[in-house]
Parts: C-alpha cells; structure tokens; sequence
C-alpha cells in the first residue's frame, strides 16, 4: 500500500477490557443486520475476504459463516490484545478459514486477490475515508464487493415519549465527537465517500434496535458506550465525571423509561455496498 494521510489512529472509543465487553454486547444487538449487509452484498461460498478494523471479530465470523468452509476472511486490526482475543475465539468456534493480523491498515502488506472488503464503525474514524476505501480497492478483484456499516448518530435520539437522560447522554456524544473532529453522520455520508472512491452508487440499508420495558439491553449498552467515551468526554471538556455518573447510569435510564412505559432506538447503523468496476 501506499502511504496515505487518510487513516485517524486516534479511537476515541479507547482500548480496555470494558471497550471489548462493549463490542460483544454490540455483536448481539446488531449483528443480524451485518450478516443481512453482507448476504445482500453477495457473499458467497469460497470468497476470499479482508475485514479492516476487525476489532474483537465479529464481522469475520459473519463473514465467514457466509463464504464457509472454502472461504478464507483476514481480518486487520491495530490492537494486539484485541487480535489475539480474536484468533482465540475463532479457534474456539473452530473457524480455521479465519485469521487475524496486527497492523495499520494504511501499512500492513496485504495479498491483491481479496473478493471482498467489508468494515463495521471504521470510517467514522478516519480523516479521509474516501482515500482509504480508494487505496483498499487496490487489494479487491476486478468486481469484487465493497461493503461497510457505520454509525449516523442524529442530532437526537428517537424515543417515545422523549427520555431527558438518553437525550442529555446523546448530546455528550454527539459534543464529543464534534470537538474530536470526527463526522457523528458516517453512516448516510457512505454514499459520498463510496462515489468519491470510483465506485458505482452504494445500495444502503439501515438499522436501530428499539425497545422498553426493564429487559431491554440497550440500557446496559448505551452505559457501556458511555463508559468507553468517558475518557475522550472528560479530556475534549464535554462533561465532567460527575454529571455523566455511569456508575449509575443504565439503571437512571432503565427507570425513566419504565416509569414513562417507553421505548427507545439505540444508535443508528447504515449500511452500503457497491462494486469496484470490472477491467
């Protein structure tokens, strides 16, 4: 590859143990909606795939429950404990045709014969997207598929009737991502990035969970979204530990949504997938 000023290394979810516990429970919440992206896509038996900011490997197992055992998915991630986690689980579920490596993926060198590139929250974290998806196409076949989901996090959260808490918590976000300089509506800006890339108009897709009542998991992930933010929160100035107060956090919003016998959508993902032109 070449070297590109398109890739932000700075994560402002952060790297810990609880970000890792965060990406599970995000797995649960949304991965139905990645393995609808990808099949939609055309992910098929025997396609070999790379899965850029592989994280904890949730995308590659679904990618490789979709190209099977004649497939083969490598997944790149920067994080070297994360990667290891990784390589570990997909040992464990016995996914031999999966495999995970260290490195930016502005450097790392890559084979040129992937059928697929595919990538879940990435782009929002980089400076110029439409630069990396360009220089990614370089390791996709001729007609190969190119697919990403990411977040579009809206000006407020949709809830009814509408939640003080969740409201106040969206806005922190939002703030945060604003003073980090990273683009908090990713996901409907895939269109652009993937036409400024070269490549033909994306077909899109989008999702929320949604839920109430005292067992919805979503309280729990938004705190644990939260509790990754926190560190960027604090230092961009957004809030102070005390008004955020997560140790509390999800149990607040379980009961004010309870009481109210509401219901509320988690953060937005939108998909898009396209085709890198034939010869």
């Amino acid at each position: 590859m070449q070297e590109t000023s398109g890739y932000d290394p700075n994560y402002v979810m952060g790297r810990s143990t609880a970000e890792t516990d965060r990406l599970k429970r995000q797995s649960q919440l949304y991965d139905a909606s990645t393995w609808q992206l990808l099949r939609e896509a055309g992910l098929s038996p025997g396609m070999k795939v790379l899965d850029i900011g592989s994280g904890a490997g949730n995308v590659s197992f679904i990618a490789a429950s979709l190209v099977g055992e004649s497939g083969a998915v490598v997944g790149v991630d920067s994080n070297p404990a994360i990667v290891a986690e990784a390589a570990s689980t997909a040992r464990s579920l016995g996914l031999s045709q999966v495999s995970f490596r260290v490195g930016d993926i502005t450097a790392i060198e890559l084979e040129r014969d992937f059928d697929a590139v595919v990538g879940r929250l990435v782009l929002i974290y980089v400076r110029d997207p439409a630069a990396l998806v360009r220089q990614l196409l370089e390791h996709v076949k001729p007609g190969g598929i190119v697919a990403f989901q990411d977040l579009d996090w809206g000006e407020g959260p949709i809830a009814n009737p509408p939640s003080p808490l969740l409201s106040q918590a969206w806005g922190q976000v939002r703030e945060m991502f604003r003073r980090a300089g990273l683009n908090n509506r990713m996901g409907l800006a895939l269109r652009g990035v993937f036409v400024a890339a070269g490549l033909a108009e994306p077909r899109m897709s989008l999702f929320a969970p949604v839920g109430g009542g005292a067992d919805f998991d979503g309280y729990d992930y938004m705190a644990s979204g939260m509790r990754s933010n926190q560190p960027h929160i604090l230092k961009l100035g957004v809030a102070t530990e005390a008004e955020l107060a997560l140790d509390s956090f999800a149990e607040r919003l379980r009961a004010e949504v309870v009481a109210a016998n509401g219901v509320f959508a988690l953060p937005t993902f939108v998909g898009a997938w396209s085709r890198k032109p034939p010869r």
